[in-house]
């Protein structure tokens, strides 16, 4: 039995016991039980399917690499009326559908009032 100096005090851990720590072993780390896992694979299949059922959009940078153009030359086409068709969200979001982009690329670069 090992013998502690008069008056120290026995330290206890601090924090909730079941509660893992960055110094535990990652063994420890490892066994979490399959039912905390559960609603976390629940979650993220909830998430992959509303990914799934939405439209895919571009940015103006990703529509910019996309076409082989400038994100000013899309700025500037915006400003003028004509390029490949955009969607404002609110004030400032603005993004452009693949499809679009597509159908831009096939008929060319003209104005959009022009047959």
């Amino acid at each position: 039995m090992a013998s502690r100096k008069r008056g120290s005090r026995v330290r206890k851990p601090r924090g909730d016991p079941g509660q893992l720590n960055l110094f535990e072993a990652s063994e420890q780390r490892a066994r979490t039980p399959a039912k905390a896992a559960a609603p976390l694979r629940a979650k993220a299949k909830r998430i992959k399917a509303a990914s799934i059922e939405r439209p895919v959009i571009l940015s103006p940078h990703e529509a910019a690499t996309y076409l082989g153009v400038a994100v000013s030359t899309l700025k500037s086409w915006r400003a003028k009326k004509i390029g490949p068709p955009w969607t404002r969200r609110g004030s400032r979001l603005v993004f452009y559908f693949p499809a679009d982009l597509d159908a831009f690329l096939r008929r060319g670069a003209r104005d959009r009032d022009k047959p």
